[in-house]
């Protein structure tokens, strides 16, 4: 017997006569099929409509539970054949097929079971041709298994993806050569900077010619600003480095910035962790329960004390009695299951599980019902899951994945078993938000997140509370690198609101001030002229009269001569 459910091939004709039992390719004996809760699972509707090879191979790849149906050809006399493959992977992973009847029938199709039924312990009417296997290493004469081809944890703080099976040699090392091309990278940036803005503000002694924003004071105020962040030491630090001088990077006379190599490698040697925190943005916190999640801009360098009153819980319903040693659930049971809805209560967050029928014990119980939820494809779309378990006083329990007032669950029977035959009078909890205060100030919780409110010191930090109990919780250490420091810096000159939008809003205004004058100017030029040629042709007037008065004085005086 294979244990993998492979097929194992015996020579000879007759079986019995060596002590075996003949078997059938693909089938296996003595095996047993638990339902494991984490796994997907779900049902579709065979009926007139879809009962056909092509119908049920369709109707499967819609339900989309992790099984996918294909139709294969082998160009026999009966050729076509349905292969089912599940998208689960490891040696744990199997298959098990069950059929019911609808309308009041608990028996299914006998066709349908004959050409569908698959149960590892029971009838296979389906052969498997090939067993979900895991991966299988060896680490430093240690086995290791994974159910995927990826393997974290073997390795402390490496993740390997496994392609092919084979010897290799796994060196784990500091990557410093990286480091130093970032620190280089971050180095020559700032001089291009540096060396920009002194062409612009600068005045070249040779050719006589000064810079288009020479004396120009938002460019002098952005220089001191982003040269003051990279001198200050980085406060709220718990490792050994502070300030950029310590991996090697110091000011010149010229203003430009040097990387000293022998200095840098000697930090990455003593304080590799250490030199990250020199350049992001990074939160730490005294109890392991606590993790720094995000900051914005507004957030402070600092120590604050962390106290929590009220912890995040998730929705859930929980039985009000244990459950019986074995529940029967009715042919045809569909219960409307509503997962994390919102107010006002959107749709998709409500769907239709059908609930296998069977007779369960109280673990095969919870599994069952964790399987079918989670493999409605409206709910993992969404994001949402549920876990179901067995309190230890027997009782049923389901919640929600979620944390905070978003969790909640509402079971309500549709037809077949009621809810009730499972969680008697039970009635919803909902979720509650995590809530407390960072460093003494308010803040906002968000499921397992708290966000430090407006107005203080912690605006905007965020952490992840995923345990412990109420109370103080120790202390949160937030430092912003000289590259945080910098994008915040720079986010702020170029910002709408910023010192260069401002400085260019000013420019532009004076330039339409400018014109504006300038049109007036022109328009008081042209009254000036005006004016000026209606002198000028009054002047101009006068004189032809004048002249007119000078020729008929020169007459009479010429005349008055004659006559004496």
């Amino acid at each position: 017997m294979s244990n993998d459910a492979s097929q194992i091939r015996v020579g000879g004709t007759d079986p019995a006569a060596a002590g075996l039992v003949a078997g059938s390719a693909g089938a296996y004996l003595g095996a047993s099929f638990a339902q494991d809760g984490s796994k997907s699972s779900g049902s579709v509707v065979i009926d007139s409509t879809n009962n056909s090879l092509e119908g049920i191979r369709d109707a499967i790849n819609k339900a989309n539970f992790g099984v996918t149906a294909t139709i294969v050809n082998d160009g026999g006399d009966t050729p076509y054949h349905l292969v089912l493959s599940s998208t689960q992977t490891g040696a744990a992973s199997s298959m098990k097929i069950s059929l019911n009847g609808s309308d009041g029938n608990p028996t299914a199709d006998a066709d349908l079971e004959a050409l569908l039924g698959y149960d590892p312990a029971g009838t296979q009417n389906l052969s498997q041709n090939a067993a979900a296997q895991s991966t299988l290493l060896n680490v430093n004469g240690i086995e290791v298994s994974s159910e995927t081809t990826s393997v974290a944890g073997a390795i402390e703080g490496v993740s390997l993806t496994i392609g092919r099976t084979g010897a290799a040699n796994l060196v784990v090392a500091k990557d410093s050569s990286s480091l130093t091309s970032s620190v280089t990278g971050f180095v020559k940036a700032y001089n291009d900077l540096n060396n920009q803005i002194k062409t612009l503000t600068g005045y070249n002694a040779e050719t006589k010619v000064g810079g288009p924003l020479l004396g120009d004071s938002a460019a002098q105020a952005v220089h001191a600003q982003v040269r003051r962040a990279m001198s200050q030491s980085i406060t709220g630090l718990t490792g050994n480095l502070s300030t950029l001088s310590q991996i090697g990077i110091a000011f010149q006379k010229d203003g430009s910035l040097a990387l000293d190599s022998g200095k840098l490698q000697k930090a990455i040697t003593d304080n590799f962790s250490d030199i990250a925190s020199l350049f992001a943005a990074v939160g730490k916190s005294s109890d392991t329960l606590v993790t720094y999640g995000a900051s914005t801009s507004a957030t402070k360098a600092g120590s604050y004390a962390l106290n929590i009153t009220t912890l995040a819980s998730q929705g859930s319903v929980l039985g009000s009695a244990p459950l019986a040693a074995s529940t029967v659930i009715a042919s045809d049971t569909t219960w409307n299951v509503t997962l994390n809805d919102s107010d006002p209560a959107v749709a998709s967050n409500t769907a239709t599980v059908t609930i296998p029928a069977g007779s369960y014990t109280p673990t095969e119980m919870a599994s069952m019902l964790q399987s079918a939820i989670n493999g409605v494809s409206a709910f993992s779309t969404a994001g949402s899951a549920v876990t179901a378990s067995v309190e230890t006083d027997g009782s049923l329990k389901l919640s929600s994945n979620r944390y905070g007032s978003k969790s909640n669950i509402l079971v309500i029977d549709k037809s077949g078993t009621g809810v009730a035959d499972l969680f008697l009078d039970a009635a919803p909890v909902a979720g509650v938000d995590v809530a407390g205060t960072i460093g003494g100030y308010a803040a906002t919780g968000s499921g397992q997140t708290l966000t430090g409110s407006a107005g203080g010191p912690t605006d905007g930090l965020k952490l992840d509370v995923t345990g412990g109990a109420t109370g103080g919780r120790g202390t949160v250490g937030f430092s912003q690198g000289y590259a945080y420091q910098l994008n915040n810096l720079t986010a702020g000159f170029l910002g709408s609101k910023g010192t260069i939008a401002g400085r260019t809003t000013g420019i532009n205004q004076t330039i339409k001030d400018i014109g504006k004058q300038s049109a007036a100017f022109s328009a008081k030029l042209v009254d000036i002229e005006k004016r000026y040629r209606a002198q000028y042709t009054a002047l101009d007037t006068m004189i032809a009269s004048m002249n007119t008065t000078t020729s008929f004085l020169t007459q009479q005086f010429a005349a008055m001569s004659a006559n004496n």
